[in-house]
């Protein structure tokens, strides 16, 4: 993956902003998961996030490729 990509991407989710969503996120999930919900939507938004905090691992990794 492109340097730059990898490099914006852990400036998005090292910020304070993405901590805020992150954290709006998962309290919306902690409210669907009492209702009657699909839990394979619940699943879903979990993969999302799980996913997206992975970009921290990523840019690290490609920093000892280097």
């Amino acid at each position: 993956m492109n340097k730059d990509i990898i490099a914006k991407k852990y400036d998005l989710i090292t910020s304070e902003d993405y901590s805020m969503i992150k954290s709006f996120q998962l309290e919306n999930i902690v409210k669907l998961a009492n209702s009657d919900i699909n839990p394979l939507i619940l699943q879903g938004m979990l993969k999302l996030i799980a996913d997206t905090d992975k970009w921290k691992s990523d840019f690290f990794n490609e920093r000892k490729r280097s």
